[in-house]
């Protein structure tokens, strides 16, 4: 697949990590791609801390660019009153973004996105590892089949 016909939408599931010794939490992503812009929304589920179980909602913004993606991740809850900004790399196979979230001025880690099969299921399993260093530095659309 060449970078100009690689395309976020789709489903993906996702794993980020917290700095410290706090358990990865894991999330679901249903993106939108239309002319290098990205949307989206994303659920996850608390699995610690005061809001374990509790489930989040949150809106996506952001873009693509050749094989760098970015986007800002803002809940739509009273809990979270921080947006998050994720930057990271899209496989050349158009099946896995991987990078680093940040919240200004506090915390930042890595996380992995894997596209949905078609069939639904996630193509692979793997735990989010430490982002490359620059991550952060530098119609609708049919999803990619993994």
């Amino acid at each position: 697949m060449t970078e100009t016909t690689l395309d976020v939408t789709g489903q993906w599931d996702g794993q980020f990590s917290y700095p410290h010794t706090l358990m990865p939490e894991s999330f679901s992503a249903s993106l939108f791609e239309t002319g290098g812009h990205v949307g989206g929304t994303v659920t996850e589920r608390a699995t610690s801390g005061a809001s374990a179980g509790a489930c989040f909602i949150a809106t996506v913004q952001g873009e693509r660019n050749g094989l760098h993606v970015r986007f800002t991740k803002t809940y739509e809850d009273h809990v979270h009153i921080h947006a998050v900004l994720y930057a990271g790399t899209l496989s050349a196979d158009g099946c896995e973004i991987e990078g680093e979230w940040r919240i200004a001025g506090s915390w930042s880690g890595p996380f992995l996105m894997i596209r949905r099969a078609a069939g639904g299921t996630v193509a692979e399993h793997r735990v989010a590892e430490t982002p490359v260093s620059d991550a952060l530095s530098n119609a609708d659309c049919a999803p990619v089949s993994c």
